[in-house]
């Protein structure tokens, strides 16, 4: 179990934030703060590395929830942030869960604006993004490496490179990833996989690529892990999200 330790704010009357630190001994002294690690003395808020306590490097963390309308499952967009950085978000919500990387976020009018996208590890057919194909006529290639599937009819257009494939076998309910489409015409999907080769005859179905989407995170609530990475100065004075109501 990690061991934090804890300040208390007299102004807010109430316990404020974890430090990733753990002092032996702590001490305020001329509008200083001093603390003990290893029989050493550490003088802190002295240099503009922000972080960094008794030679090791912490990320900063913020965690919270947003829960308006708990009874009402609800569709939640984006993430906005009124902050001087762009932070690294992870999103979980009961039913799903979603992440936005800070080089995804948009400064606009003052503040970071980004559109929550699902983990590309995410892979729930039962999303609208998954579409089926049909059934593949014939297939070629060699595997591991690079195959081509032929179907005899026009593919859907928004099958996209950077899409995953996958089949079902037509005797099971179990739905199999086969490998990402590198190229396409009206009726071939190329594909590299090392995952397995379809059968002619096989159902093949797609689910967009994660970072191509922004569906956003269906549930009750949300909640959020802001993560700054990096050792300058950073505020974040607030967040919000676009929310609508969820219809099934």
């Amino acid at each position: 179990m990690a061991n934090y330790t804890l300040s208390y704010s007299p102004f807010s009357d109430g316990w404020t934030s974890f430090h990733s630190y753990s002092p032996e001994a702590m001490v305020y002294l001329n509008n200083n703060f001093y603390t003990f690690n290893g029989g050493k003395l550490y003088k802190h808020y002295d240099n503009n590395t922000r972080g960094n306590y008794y030679g090791k490097q912490y990320d900063a963390t913020i965690t919270t929830v947003l829960n308006d309308s708990p009874t009402e499952a609800k569709m939640f967009k984006t993430i906005e942030l009124n902050s001087n950085k762009p932070w690294l978000t992870e999103v979980t919500t009961n039913l799903s869960s979603g992440k936005i990387e800070d080089v995804d976020y948009a400064l606009k009018e003052g503040d970071y604006y980004a559109y929550i996208r699902r983990l590309s590890t995410d892979t729930n057919l039962s999303l609208m993004s998954a579409q089926g194909v049909g059934s593949v006529t014939n297939v070629s290639g060699t595997f591991p490496g690079a195959i081509t599937l032929t179907f005899d009819f026009d593919i859907d257009s928004i099958i996209s490179i950077g899409d995953k494939l996958y089949r079902s076998d037509n005797t099971s309910s179990t739905i199999q990833l086969i490998g990402t489409v590198t190229s396409r015409t009206d009726k071939t999907l190329s594909v590299t996989t090392s995952s397995l080769t379809p059968d002619a005859g096989n159902f093949i179905l797609y689910l967009k690529d994660a970072q191509a989407e922004s569906y956003g995170s269906r549930g009750y609530y949300m909640d959020l892990k802001l993560t700054y990475k990096q050792t300058d100065e950073v505020e974040l004075f607030s967040l919000s999200s676009e929310i609508f109501k969820s219809f099934p």
